[in-house]
């Protein structure tokens, strides 16, 4: 089940917009909802899917990318207040997305210096999911939901979050009879 709803996030998220920076002239182009032209060297916004599509063309080059640097400076942050629950740094709603997106990219540079790149984003994410989660966990075991804390999540935390919630709130009401 949770396997499912993280394929419908992913889903999601490559029908999203994302700017582009436009390499060269581009189009028309229908994709199913409009009709798109795009023109060099400006910016614009495309689904996700046709970002990666024009970026491996060489036609446009996706702005909103997360680099390694940015990475680690996230588990910098996460690091300083790993424990508080409620101090989740502020990460974009696609954040692993863009981590995917980069891992992709990177892999497909095939060149030592990507390959090294590679191993340092995967420790890093790893660092920061683990920091996070067991953040999440934490803020379903209080039974806190401030909106200004749970707006900090990105969409596969939150639904952590959700499930721990309701496993939590299930075992409590299956021990005392709710």
């Amino acid at each position: 089940m949770v396997n499912s709803k993280i394929k419908a996030i992913n889903r999601i998220m490559m029908v999203t917009k994302k700017k582009i920076l436009v390499l060269d002239d581009w189009g028309p182009f229908d994709d199913g909802f409009e009709e798109i032209s795009l023109s060099k060297g400006s910016e614009d916004e495309v689904s996700t899917w046709l970002g990666i599509k024009l970026q491996e063309k060489n036609v446009a080059k996706i702005m909103d990318m997360v680099s390694v640097d940015e990475l680690g400076r996230v588990l910098f942050q996460e690091k300083q207040t790993i424990n508080t629950p409620a101090s989740l740094s502020l990460l974009p709603k696609d954040f692993y997305h863009r981590v995917q997106l980069l891992r992709e990219n990177l892999k497909q540079k095939n060149d030592l210096q990507a390959l090294e790149q590679l191993r340092k984003l995967d420790q890093v994410v790893n660092e920061i999911v683990s920091i996070r989660i067991r953040k999440i966990m934490q803020l379903a075991f209080l039974n806190i939901s401030d909106e200004s804390v749970i707006d900090r999540m990105t969409n596969e935390e939150f639904l952590v979050y959700k499930i721990i919630k309701d496993i939590i709130d299930r075992g409590i009401g299956d021990i005392i009879g709710n």
